[in-house]
């Protein structure tokens, strides 16, 4: 029964990543990403010339023109975050790349909103706190870059040490659990749009203060979802192959997840640090086993 499931989630996953759907799929996100900006923009507008506006829906909804990059790369981002759930069943360093570049545009988002906080450009300089908040932001957006860059690069070097064992079956679990998350994904997006319109209460949930944080719980829950889904896929992974370099590099890839899961929850300037140090280790774990792996397979043509 649960092979049949599996088999049936898997088939369901491949119509969905069909490249035709995936074309049309990123058409939409463009026009909902252009939408969402002129929409904020001009919902902006309207507020700085009705001020009493803001006293309905809108109450708490910032004025600066530049928090309004913050919609469509909030829509981007969601995109990415579901390309990070596709990646899942295609490959291990693939998921891990993809979630340390979500980790780096949510901190380059951030930079337009701590340029939007400006109360002056005018006098810009004289506000201390604002201007460290957005240089921080952008040196640490700038070297987590640097690392998702090393990362990519490392991945597409890494050299592949054959797997002797048919890997079917876990490629459908993947798949299959990859689905099972989308569904996951959805309804954390529906639950944080409808507290942030306030059709759910923020007082359910937990949250003090829901307008302060555009984002709510969705980033990190998600990535508490990953943990638990990364460890799961290990486990399963024993049962195909139990190489131990290849246990290692995904147990270390796990532990850098928890690391950008406690970059959700860490003060700032503190957060980047933790960002930077989860990127870094997983870059670190990647490098050494594809010098294992090296080693490995320059030992077997020795031998054989």
């Amino acid at each position: 029964m649960i092979i049949n499931l599996r088999q049936i989630l898997a088939r369901v996953f491949d119509r969905l990543v069909d490249s035709s759907k995936k074309e049309s799929a990123e058409k939409a996100v463009v026009a909902l990403a252009a939408t969402g900006f002129l929409g904020h923009l001009i919902l902006v507008g309207v507020m700085r010339i009705f001020p009493g506006t803001q006293q309905t829906l809108f109450q708490g909804l910032d004025q600066s023109l530049l928090h309004a990059v913050y919609t469509p790369f909030s829509i981007i981002l969601f995109y990415e975050v579901i390309l990070l759930v596709f990646a899942l069943a295609e490959s291990h360093t693939v998921e891990v790349a993809k979630q340390y570049q979500i980790v780096s545009l949510v901190v380059v988002r951030r930079v337009f909103k701590d340029i939007g906080s400006f109360g002056s450009f005018d006098s810009w300089l004289s506000q201390t706190e604002a201007v460290k908040a957005v240089l921080i932001d952008m040196g640490g957006a700038v070297l987590m870059f640097i690392l998702v860059t090393i990362f990519v690069l490392l991945r597409r070097v890494v050299p592949k040490v054959p797997i002797q064992r048919d890997l079917n079956g876990f490629i459908e679990f993947k798949k299959a659990i990859a689905l099972l998350l989308l569904a996951v994904l959805t309804a954390l997006a529906i639950l944080n749009l409808a507290v942030w319109l306030r059709l759910v209460p923020a007082a359910v949930l937990g949250i003090p203060d829901s307008l302060k944080n555009a984002d709510l719980f969705f980033f990190p829950l998600f990535f508490e979802f990953m943990i638990f889904t990364d460890v799961f896929i290990l486990i399963i992974s024993l049962a195909y192959y139990d190489r131990y370099e290849y246990v290692f590099r995904n147990a270390g890839f796990i532990i850098s997840t928890v690391l950008l899961r406690l970059s959700f929850s860490t003060p700032k300037p503190w957060d980047i640090g933790v960002g930077l140090i989860a990127m870094a280790y997983g870059t670190a774990v990647l490098a050494i086993f594809g010098w294992f792996s090296s080693v490995v397979r320059i030992k077997g043509l020795a031998t054989s």
